[in-house]
């Protein structure tokens, strides 16, 4: 796979109340309770990506990251050098999640979910199944880098164990100046659970 395009696209999100679609300037939080109904959701099945699913996985980390490059410790990485878990519902690809390996740890670099599949569990599937593969590999941690204005990452990752353990400036801004909700992007921050 060619280091194409982890941009040009817009980056979209789905409102949990109508259901449309929204870039990453428009969107805002929204404090809800849980008194929404409960639906039930197809099985999510994660496994490693076969030669065949890489373009489709690339291609939905392309729309989620447009015009970011991927960076893991502070260094842009090639696509292709990559591993991927995809997640897997009603017979398509509906989420993935790259990562490669760092000393003592599975360092995810990307992780996105289908628009259309957002809140039904396949974000939770895909990070369950790297801290699998992180334990099976005798790695003591599993580490993830976001941005300071991604809300939506730092909740889902802090939910879940991880702890942030170091926010640094970003030295090279690429790609868009402005995330979440119109943020400034500044900052980088890592995250990291202990397994």
């Amino acid at each position: 796979m060619s280091d194409r395009s982890f941009e040009d696209r817009p980056a979209v999100l789905r409102c949990g109340r109508c259901g449309r679609f929204a870039d990453w300037k428009d969107a805002r939080l929204q404090i809800v309770c849980l008194c929404r109904a409960q639906i039930a959701l197809p099985p999510v099945l994660v496994r490693e990506a076969s030669p065949g699913d890489r373009r489709s996985a690339f291609d939905l980390l392309a729309r989620e990251f447009a015009g970011r490059h991927l960076i893991s410790d502070e260094e842009a990485a090639a696509a292709g050098d990559l591993s991927l878990l995809v997640a897997e519902t009603d017979g398509g690809i509906t989420g993935a999640l790259a990562w490669r390996a760092v000393e003592d740890g599975l360092h995810i670099v990307a992780m996105a979910t289908d628009p259309m599949w957002q809140r039904s569990g396949v974000g939770g599937h895909l990070l369950a199944e790297a801290e699998i593969l992180a334990r099976q590999r005798s790695w003591n941690r599993v580490i993830v880098t976001t941005t300071n204005d991604n809300i939506a990452a730092l909740y889902f990752y802090q939910r879940r164990g991880y702890r942030m353990t170091a926010i640094r400036p970003r030295e090279r801004p690429e790609g868009p100046t402005a995330g979440f909700a119109g943020i400034p992007i500044r900052d980088e921050v890592l995250l990291s659970k202990t397994l």
